[in-house]
């Protein structure tokens, strides 16, 4: 009875709280902003294997190229606001890693992507755990400072 109650408690809680695997909803070709999805083919014209995923107030693209993971986020203008790459998990610096086993001792990580801010330059990575349960996106600086994600 206990263990039914916790169980029900776990999934209205999962679905009444927005969590970090809800902020990219995957969406249909159809339903991207025309300009985006023009400046997508003119930018990246050797892109292959496009999906799409609204991702906070931009229209992320994650695609292949030359056999490399990619991103690039988009405002609804067409304008460039992120790109990004995989990287391996080894690459990440000490901070990072530190941060992770600190936090997050429990998750299993998956992929790394060194993301670009094409306004400022600054850097970010984003780690995605493995698990598709409960699976999330952390988000780092260089230094390992966690940067919060709007609900």
């Amino acid at each position: 009875m206990f263990c039914s109650l916790k169980v029900a408690f776990l999934l209205l809680w999962m679905a009444l709280v927005p969590g970090h695997a809800a902020q990219a909803q995957a969406m249909a070709t159809a339903d991207v902003p025309p300009l985006a999805f023009g400046a997508m083919f003119q930018q990246y014209p050797q892109a292959r294997q496009i999906t799409w995923r609204r991702f906070e107030d931009w229209y992320q693209a994650s695609y292949t190229q030359s056999q490399t993971y990619r991103l690039v986020r988009f405002n609804s203008n067409g304008d460039v606001e992120a790109t990004g790459q995989d990287m391996a998990l080894s690459a990440l610096s000490i901070p990072i890693k530190h941060t992770l086993t600190t936090y997050y001792p429990t998750r299993t990580f998956c992929r790394a992507i060194e993301v670009t801010n094409a306004r400022t330059g600054g850097l970010t990575y984003e780690m995605a755990t493995c698990e598709t349960a409960v699976s999330r996106t952390v988000t780092l600086t260089a230094d390992g400072r966690k940067i919060p994600r709007p609900e």
